[in-house]
C-alpha cells in the first residue's frame, strides 16, 4: 500500500509538471495571437460602408463582408479551441486533486490505525519477553520474540516516516493546485471576453451590411402576383430615399443559383 501511494504521488508530480508547462504556453498564446488579428469597428466600417450603389461597389462590399465574417468566425473558433485546451488542463488538475484526497483518506483511515496496532504490539511484546526470561526461559522463543519486537519497531518507524512524508506531499500538492485552478479560470474568462467582443463586432458587421443592402436594394417582394411592380412598396422606398437625401435605388438580379448577374436602377 505504501508503494502504491508512492507511485500515485510520483504520477501526480509528472501530471502536474505537464499541466504547468502547457498552462504557461496556452494561457497567453491564444489570446495574444487572436487579439492581433481582430479588426476594429472602424476597420469594419471602412470596408463595408459605401455611399455608392454600383456593381463594382456592391461586389467589393459583398467580398469584404464575407472575408471579415469568415475571419471573425475563424478567430472565434481559435478562442474556443483555446478554452477546450484549458478545460482539459483543468480536468487533469482536478484528477490530481482527487488522487490527493484519496491518499489523504488512506493515510487517515488505513495506515494510521495500522500504526496504532503496531505501536501496541511494540509496547506489549517486551512484557512477554520478560516472562520468557524467567522460569519459562527458552532460547529459541526468546530469539523469535526479540526479532518480532525489533521488526515491529522498525515497521512502526518506517510507516510513521512514510505517513509523515505522504502527508507533507499531499499538503504541498493541494497548495499548488489552488493557484492553478485560479489561473485557468482567469484565462478562460479572458478568452470568453474576447469571444463576446467578436460577437459584438459580428453584430456591427451584419448591421452595416444590411444597411448597405437596404440603401441599394429593393424590398424582397416588390412584384405583385401578376408580375406587375408593387407601386405602393416602391413608393415607400422612394420616399425613404428622398428623405434620406438619395435619389436612386439599385435592385440586385440573381440567377437560379442565387448568384448576382445584374442590377436594375430606379430614380426617385
Amino acid at each position: 500500500m505504501v508503494e502504491a501511494i508512492r507511485n500515485l504521488i510520483n504520477q501526480s508530480d509528472k501530471v502536474l509538471f505537464d499541466v504547468k508547462n502547457k498552462l504557461k504556453e496556452e494561457k497567453d498564446k491564444t489570446l495574444l495571437n487572436v487579439k492581433e488579428q481582430i479588426p476594429t469597428p472602424e476597420e469594419i466600417t471602412s470596408r463595408i460602408k459605401s455611399e455608392v450603389c454600383s456593381t463594382e461597389s456592391s461586389n467589393a462590399v459583398d467580398k469584404n463582408y464575407n472575408n471579415i465574417k469568415d475571419k471573425l468566425n475563424f478567430l472565434k473558433d481559435k478562442l474556443e479551441q483555446g478554452i477546450k485546451k484549458l478545460e482539459t488542463l483543468e480536468k487533469k488538475t482536478e484528477k490530481i486533486k482527487e488522487w490527493m484526497t484519496k491518499i489523504k483518506k488512506i493515510l487517515e483511515d488505513v495506515l494510521t490505525p495500522i500504526i496504532a496496532i503496531l505501536a501496541l504490539i511494540v509496547k506489549v511484546l517486551p512484557q512477554a519477553l520478560n516472562i520468557l526470561t524467567g522460569l519459562l526461559a527458552n532460547g529459541f522463543a526468546i530469539k523469535k520474540l526479540s526479532d518480532l519486537i525489533n521488526l515491529a519497531k522498525s515497521k512502526v518507524i518506517i510507516i510513521q516516516a512514510a505517513i509523515k512524508t505522504f502527508q507533507t506531499s499531499v499538503a504541498k500538492f493541494l497548495a499548488k493546485l489552488s493557484p492553478i485552478f485560479n489561473i485557468i479560470a482567469i484565462a478562460i474568462a479572458a478568452l470568453l471576453k474576447v469571444i463576446s467582443a467578436i460577437g459584438a463586432l459580428m453584430v456591427i458587421l451584419e448591421q452595416l451590411y444590411l444597411f448597405y443592402l437596404a440603401q441599394c436594394n429593393l424590398p424582397s417582394n416588390p412584384v405583385n402576383a401578376n408580375g406587375s411592380l408593387n407601386e405602393g412598396i416602391l413608393d415607400l422606398v422612394m420616399n425613404g430615399l428622398t428623405q434620406g437625401g438619395k435619389d436612386e435605388i439599385i435592385e440586385k438580379i440573381y440567377n437560379a443559383n442565387f448568384e448576382t448577374i445584374g442590377y436594375r436602377r430606379y430614380k426617385a
